[in-house]
């Protein structure tokens, strides 16, 4: 798959030429998902559709960014709910716990330090 050009040559692309950079976009996710293993790419195409959707949807760039990562947060989520299965809980390893002195501090308004 070809690199992606710089930082530098995309932010021109977007500023002067946006349908370039559209279909450098849609060109590179094109080659991911055909690269990916075959019982992958329908789960894929069906993921980059919703994407899309959201972008299409969304008044603004900040909202449709928003949207994907809420996307994204749920998917998360949902997955930590499966991985909990029916008890709930996740185990997690055991740590050594160690004892500690909290210090307290004055302000310098209250006195010498």
């Amino acid at each position: 798959m070809p690199s992606l050009p710089s930082f530098e040559k995309m932010r021109e692309m977007a500023q002067n030429d946006p349908q370039a950079l559209e279909r450098l976009r849609q060109m590179h996710i094109n080659k991911l998902i055909h690269a990916a293993p075959e019982h992958l790419r329908q789960r894929l195409q069906g993921l980059q559709f919703q994407i899309d959707a959201q972008r299409r949807l969304s008044k603004t760039p900040m909202a449709s960014c928003l949207q994907i990562s809420k996307m994204m947060h749920d998917s998360l989520h949902s997955l930590g709910t499966y991985i909990k299965g029916s008890t709930g809980q996740i185990e997690l390893p055991q740590t050594e716990q160690v004892e500690a002195k909290v210090l307290s501090f004055r302000r310098k308004d209250q006195g010498n330090l």
